[in-house]
């Protein structure tokens, strides 16, 4: 039997929602925008060799320049090219969108130097968080001769990646894939088809899988991939990846085998992936997910947190409880222990599938002394974890026949809490918050389902000059304004702003027209020359009277904001100034309730107040050489103060306290 059977209806057609898994053959969309990118754990690499030697190596399979790796217009052309290439431990490889397969069935893209493969780029960026895996699919491809539509997969790559073994200084170095679809690997021998060793133990001690796809891969054993690593301490995360239609000959999807003789810790965890229609072809072997082999004297902890399991006997290929989890401990101090939190299991046909099978020699296995709390599905046999929602009746998930495995909800509030760490991921496999927005509760299963509703919120936003709301509108002015956006679920969100305009750059002209006060008070000023662009030395008062004609802008500094006003003409005649001809004093300034007005001329004066924006608010006629006003009723504030005889004039700015 080929093992590229039809893909089921419920995987095939790409879905609108938003929630919804979109796979298809080589295309399998998680991730709605670039903010949902889930990010990778970052290392830092050690680098030998070459002194020239990149720690990023960029593929692209449309680069035209030299073709080096250096940068995305001199991309390497391959990943083979690029890895054969490289002499730097821990080099990154970029790899644009596109699809590449290895040149020959046994010529496989190989790490050799623990390198790390980025998928997920548009060949612009310069950061790995700027990528987009759903828009820019990067796929390895072991279809070679692109005929696995006329069903012709003899010629396809039998492996895809292979980790090589042994090579000096790569023990130290993480394994990191994220962001690739991996499509098409064929073989009937081996192990780790798309991704990992052949038969043999490397010596890496950590790997990460991340937000990858493994579609239609075939291999004797694990087909999506292996980890086989004699390394004293191991830790394994596979994290937010689709496991479909991939077929194995005798017996499990993945492979864990710690070969290591040594005593350090074996973790692995496997947290927000979906297992759907996995396929083994031979009905004489034992069937499973997942296979782990514990050759060490230490403890192998291994986490299945959020996981959504598919299975049924057809897949199944009619073996009788084809189990969950396979595992094996060839060592008499080396047990393995399993903790099952939040998954979702699941079988169409109602088959009670075993969830672990102890095949080992030495039975060392646990999972009744973990926590293996709140799993859920239509599986009887989960009634032997703690707190396990099951409905042998009812399908767990929104819309089964057509890939919407979003759960409904007797699982979409029901997992627990505590039993997940947002560090491992922040997001679901549909790209929503891990944990409910509202409530704060987890689902049970890979997919969040939050049941959105119009939302409103009201802030309070500062702005120097102006504030663009969300939607674009412009407001320059303090007040409380409304606007209109869409939430995250695309509902109407109602947004109330309290806007507070904290500068004003505006400039009054005295009545007399020789005077300039800046409105906004309690700020720092600087006059300018219009004419010059140049700051007036030691005008930096608040008010600035001109010597000559000209025009005059004042730049007004408050908090963190600064603003330039618009330029106003003063033209300055020849009146007479009344200070200098009469000795003129007004005091105190500022003043409270009270001002004294003092000259030495024999006739009267008119005395005008002015509020700055040019209003007139007290008109005085002084008698004698000193006199005074009443301002008892004025408020508080900066005002223009007037004062004019015959053709003497004399302008100040008065301060009420």
């Amino acid at each position: 039997m080929h093992f590229l059977k039809a893909i089921s209806q419920r995987v095939l057609e790409p879905l609108r929602l938003r929630h919804l898994i979109q796979t298809s053959n080589i295309n399998t969309k998680k991730k709605r925008n670039m903010k949902r990118i889930l990010l990778s754990l970052v290392l830092l690499a050690t680098s030998i060799v070459a002194a020239n030697a990149q720690t990023v190596i960029y593929v692209d399979a449309d680069a035209t320049g030299s073709n080096d790796g250096s940068s995305w217009a001199n991309a390497y052309t391959s990943p083979k090219t690029a890895l054969d290439s490289n002499t730097v431990i821990g080099a990154e490889l970029w790899i644009a969108e596109g699809t590449y397969t290895p040149l020959g069935i046994n010529d496989w893209f190989t790490l050799r130097l623990g390198e790390k493969l980025y998928g997920g780029f548009d060949g612009t960026e310069t950061s790995r968080d700027q990528r987009d895996p759903e828009a820019h699919v990067t796929i390895l491809s072991g279809d070679i001769n692109g005929d696995d539509a006329s069903g012709n997969y003899s010629n396809n790559a039998s492996k895809l990646v292979l980790v090589e073994t042994n090579t000096p200084g790569v023990p130290d170095e993480v394994l990191i894939v994220d962001g690739i679809t991996f499509y098409g690997a064929y073989s009937t021998w081996g192990a780790g088809a798309a991704f990992g060793a052949n038969q043999s133990i490397i010596g890496s001690k950590e790997l990460r899988i991340n937000n990858c796809t493994f579609d239609h891969n075939l291999c004797n054993y694990s087909p999506a991939f292996n980890f086989r690593s004699y390394a004293d301490t191991q830790m394994v995360s596979v994290t937010n990846c689709i496991f479909s239609n991939n077929t194995y000959l005798a017996g499990y999807v993945f492979e864990l085998d710690a070969g290591s003789q040594t005593g350090g810790p074996k973790q692995a965890l496997i947290a927000n992936n979906l297992f759907i229609d996995n396929y083994r072809s031979s009905t004489s072997a034992f069937n499973s997910i997942g296979y782990i082999n514990n050759n060490s004297p230490s403890t192998y902890s291994v986490q299945f947190t959020n996981n959504t399991f598919v299975i049924d006997s057809t897949v199944a290929n009619g073996s009788n409880m084809p189990g969950i989890i396979r595992v094996i401990s060839d060592n008499s101090t080396g047990d393995i222990v399993l903790d099952f939190d939040n998954n979702l299991f699941y079988t169409a046909d109602s088959t009670n599938f075993t969830l672990v099978q102890d095949i080992g020699s030495i039975p060392a296995t646990s999972y009744f002394n973990s926590t293996n709390t709140n799993n859920g599905g239509n599986w009887s046999g989960l009634s032997v974890l703690t707190n396990s929602v099951i409905d042998t009746v009812n399908a767990p998930f929104l819309d089964f026949a057509n890939g919407d495995f979003r759960p409904t909800t007797a699982y979409n509030t029901q997992g627990d809490v505590n039993s997940y760490d947002t560090n491992w991921s922040a997001f679901d496999l549909a790209g929503e918050s891990r944990l409910n927005p509202y409530s704060g509760s987890i689902a049970i299963g890979a997919y969040e389902y939050v049941s959105c509703m119009p939302t409103s919120a009201t802030i309070l936003q500062l702005a120097c000059l102006e504030y663009t709301s969300p939607s674009g509108k412009v407001w320059n002015a303090t007040g409380t304004y409304y606007d209109t956006i869409q939430n995250a679920c695309g509902l109407d969100s109602l947004m109330k702003f309290e806007i507070l305009i904290v500068l004003n750059p505006t400039v009054t002209v005295a009545p007399s027209g020789t005077v300039l006060m800046a409105n906004q008070g309690l700020a720092t000023y600087q006059w300018y020359d219009c004419a010059t662009n140049q700051p007036i030395s030691g005008a930096t008062d608040q008010t600035f009277q001109p010597t000559q004609t000209g025009d005059y802008a004042v730049e007004v500094t408050l908090d963190s904001c600064t603003a330039l006003s618009d330029c106003h003409n003063v033209v300055v005649t020849g009146v007479n100034d009344l200070k200098k001809a009469s000795n003129l004093n007004i005091y105190p300034n500022p003043a409270n309730d009270i001002i004294t007005v003092k000259h030495e001329l024999s006739s009267n004066l008119e005395v005008s107040i002015y509020t700055v924006t040019g209003a007139q608010v007290s008109s005085t006629i002084v008698s004698g050489n000193t006199n005074t006003i009443d301002v008892s009723t004025l408020p508080a504030g900066y005002y223009i103060l007037k004062a004019k005889a015959g053709n003497l004039e004399h302008t100040e700015k008065l301060i009420i306290q």
